[in-house]
């Protein structure tokens, strides 16, 4: 290996890490944020459950309508720009949220900040790793990076309970504007840059001959719109059970501390989780091991419903952390890679970000239905039931998509 392959390796993975930290800081204050800021915005601005879950809402479908515009960008501009100037309105977002005296002006400071996550996390950071990294490697560094993410949800959790308990609500929201301004930025202006011209040239050209046709070709493929919907219900399912579930713990007798600590350990599992699922997808690839992870996923979520009950409470939600968290981000960790499988490397940050718009869309009215059944039926059951259903009904679509033809492996990996 040359010293130039072993400084762009190197670059690589550094890359990897720091743009983990950023995805660990801005879903540590948004994603895995907002079932803690539940109840302390009710008793803010006197809203109902629904009201407050609605602002989670509201913060998905910005986030998810930059992504096709920022993979678009990406594919075309260097990156740079459009993931610092994200980060730059995502701080803002929330100074405005912390300064707002209405609930109109805190959705819609959260709104904004969710117009800057979307430019500055999941499309930018999974698109520029697909420069950086060969397709063989590809996998493995998406494990890397989410798990780097998933140690923000172990800790954020704990930390902004604690914060809000003893600061409030709106000083906690500029604490998570100022991480975001001097650490994420800072990271970004430093990390984020194109890679060396005609690095994995080889790879990426043998790739895009499967998809001659760009978008327009792609968007015509039934296998494309079957990823989607695998995407969409299984995002639906996990996003309405993450908003839900400090809320639902404290209304069955858990403490906010205790919701708290179970809320992050969630993440601890994932980071187990990412890896271990990530070796055994070597070995059976990514569509196979996904769909171990679905059905895992649904028993898990089933296991919360057993949550109040006097003797096995305690074991149920120990299930539900060990195969809910570990199953958590494999639908992140592994549709990039069925992604590329199934329409190649042309305008992957473009069709990720349509991709991830369309199901980011449907998923962000998970948590304000989920409050709204919770509000009319006072009760948790029918919410819970029906995103344990979700999830094992995607694999429909993913079955489906695996026996749909694919480009073959060799046009996917070149042999070193």
């Amino acid at each position: 290996m040359t010293n130039s392959s072993t400084s762009n390796t190197r670059q690589a993975w550094i890359l990897v890490v720091g743009l983990g930290v950023v995805m660990a800081i801005s879903f540590g204050i948004s994603f895995n944020a907002f079932s803690i800021f539940t109840l302390p915005i009710v008793d803010a601005f006197g809203a109902s459950l629904e009201q407050a879950a609605r602002i989670a809402t509201v913060f998905m479908i910005t986030m998810t309508l930059t992504m096709p515009a920022a993979g678009w960008l990406l594919d075309h501009a260097p990156p740079r720009p459009v993931m610092t100037l994200g980060a730059v309105v995502t701080a803002l977002g929330y100074v405005l949220a912390a300064h707002s005296d209405s609930l109109t002006l805190f959705t819609a400071a959260i709104g904004l900040a969710g117009v800057g996550v979307g430019a500055s996390t999941y499309v930018p950071a999974f698109t520029l790793v697909t420069r950086w990294m060969s397709p063989r490697r590809q996998g493995l560094a998406f494990g890397v990076l989410l798990a780097v993410t998933a140690i923000g949800g172990i800790f954020f959790p704990i930390l902004l309970t604690r914060m809000i308990a003893a600061f409030g609500l709106r000083d906690t929201l500029q604490v998570c504007a100022a991480m975001v301004f001097f650490i994420c930025l800072p990271l970004l202006l430093w990390l984020v840059r194109l890679p060396p011209p005609g690095l994995h040239a080889a790879e990426q050209a043998a790739a895009d001959a499967g998809t001659q046709g760009g978008i327009g070709k792609a968007l015509c493929m039934p296998r494309y719109w079957l990823w989607v919907g695998m995407f969409l219900l299984i995002t639906l399912s996990s996003l309405s059970i993450l908003m839900g579930l400090v809320p639902y713990l404290v209304s069955v007798g858990y403490t906010a501390d205790a919701a708290a600590l179970i809320y992050g350990t969630l993440a601890a599992a994932a980071i187990v989780g990412s890896l271990l699922f990530g070796a055994l997808s070597t070995r059976w690839g990514a569509g196979r091991t996904l769909v171990l992870g679905v059905i895992l996923a649904s028993l898990g979520m089933a296991c919360l419903l057993v949550a109040p009950h006097p003797s096995f409470g305690v074991l149920a939600l120990v299930l539900f952390v060990l195969i809910g968290g570990t199953t958590f981000n494999l639908v992140n960790q592994f549709s990039p890679t069925l992604l590329m499988e199934l329409i190649g490397q042309r305008n992957f940050g473009s069709l990720l970000g349509i991709g991830n718009l369309i199901s980011g869309l449907g998923a962000a009215m998970g948590p304000t239905l989920f409050g709204y059944l919770v509000d009319s039926t006072r009760s948790y059951v029918l919410p819970l039931s029906l995103s344990a259903a979700m999830m094992a009904l995607a694999l429909l679509p993913l079955i489906m998509l695996l026996r749909s033809p694919r480009l073959p492996r060799a046009a996917l990996v070149v042999p070193s």
